[in-house]
This record gives structure tokens, C-alpha cells and sequence, in this order.
């Protein structure tokens, strides 16, 4: 097996990585499964790239998919899709509690003015 400079690169900056999400999780910056799922992802990138045609011939045979290639691109594609959608949901549940902090907010302005009219 030929090693590639790849092989070495993206273990060492993955290692980088995941010591990284272990310091910003001991000082509270992230939460446990953050941490966990962030950490699972990032062992798997450096897994593929250790073993780039077991994993990928892998990947392919279980989605059915000549081509290794296309396989680990379509993995990643739908991937991308799943983050971006998760991404979106918390924009929106985000955007739903600021709107009812704002209008928590408001109303106790509100009341308080009242109050010191009276």
C-alpha cells in the first residue's frame, strides 16, 4: 500500500482537531453531544483518509454504487444536506425565542410604564 502525503496530513490536523473540541468542551463552549457527534465525524474523516479504498469500496457495495468515487460523494453530499438542514431549524427555533423574548420584554415595559403613571 502506497502511503500518500494526505494520509499523513489529515490525521495530524484531525488530532489537532479533536483535541481542540475537547478543550472548548471542558470550558464549557460546548456541550457534551456536540462534542461527541463533532469528535465521531472528524475520526471518520481521518479513518477515510487512512484507508481511502477499504472505506470507500465499503460505502459503495452498502449503497449499491459502482463507483467507489461517486459513493463517498454522495455520502458527503447528503451529509452537507443534513448539517445545512440542521442549521436551518435552529435559525428558525432562534428566531422563534427572540421574537418571544422581545415580546416578554415589550410587555413588561409596558406594565412598568403603566404602573408609574398611575
Amino acid at each position: 500500500m502506497e502511503v500518500r502525503l494526505f494520509q499523513w496530513i489529515a490525521p495530524i490536523l484531525v488530532l489537532l482537531i479533536l483535541t481542540n473540541n475537547v478543550l472548548r468542551y471542558y470550558r464549557g463552549r460546548t456541550d457534551l453531544r456536540e462534542t461527541i457527534l463533532s469528535g465521531a465525524l472528524w475520526i471518520g474523516i481521518a479513518l477515510l483518509a487512512i484507508f481511502p479504498d477499504e472505506i470507500s469500496n465499503f460505502i459503495a457495495e452498502i449503497l449499491g454504487f459502482k463507483s467507489n468515487t461517486n459513493a463517498v460523494l454522495f455520502l458527503g453530499l447528503g451529509l452537507v444536506f443534513f448539517i445545512q438542514y440542521r442549521l436551518y431549524r435552529l435559525q428558525v427555533k432562534n428566531r422563534e425565542d427572540l421574537t418571544k423574548l422581545t415580546r416578554s420584554v415589550a410587555l413588561l415595559n409596558f406594565q412598568d410604564e403603566e404602573e408609574s403613571t398611575q
